[in-house]
């Protein structure tokens, strides 16, 4: 059975997705990649949207767009960084908070597991 995933097109990451958190840079290489990079971050994606390790960490799902944009840098830069921006354009527009301390170490913990360098939590 083929791991779920977020399918999204180089056009709508480099459109749509990344230029919503400041990554112009990387919108612009995105229409490169290759066709298992693309899986890959669909896959990525909808780890940290939808896993059980994320909506136990989290508490809830960070959202298809916040994900698509973590699983993007995670692929393509390989670092873990955060997003130039702390929030999409959208979710500024609309007056949401930002995400504090805490709940960016909760993403970090969970990029740390889908790379296998953090433990599940049932294995903690």
């Amino acid at each position: 059975m083929p791991s779920p995933r977020i399918q999204a097109t180089r056009e709508q990451l480099a459109h749509s997705v990344l230029p919503q958190y400041g990554e112009a840079a990387l919108a612009e290489r995105v229409l490169t990649i290759t066709d298992g990079e693309l899986d890959r971050i669909g896959e990525l994606a909808a780890y940290y949207a939808w896993s059980q390790d994320a909506l136990e960490l989290l508490g809830g799902s960070m959202g298809g767009t916040r994900a698509m944009c973590l699983a993007t840098i995670d692929v393509l830069e390989g670092n873990m960084r955060d997003p130039r921006l702390s929030q999409s354009l959208q979710e500024s527009h609309w007056g949401s908070p930002k995400p504090d301390s805490i709940q960016l170490e909760q993403e970090h913990s969970l990029r740390l597991r889908a790379t296998g360098e953090g433990k599940p939590a049932s294995d903690a």
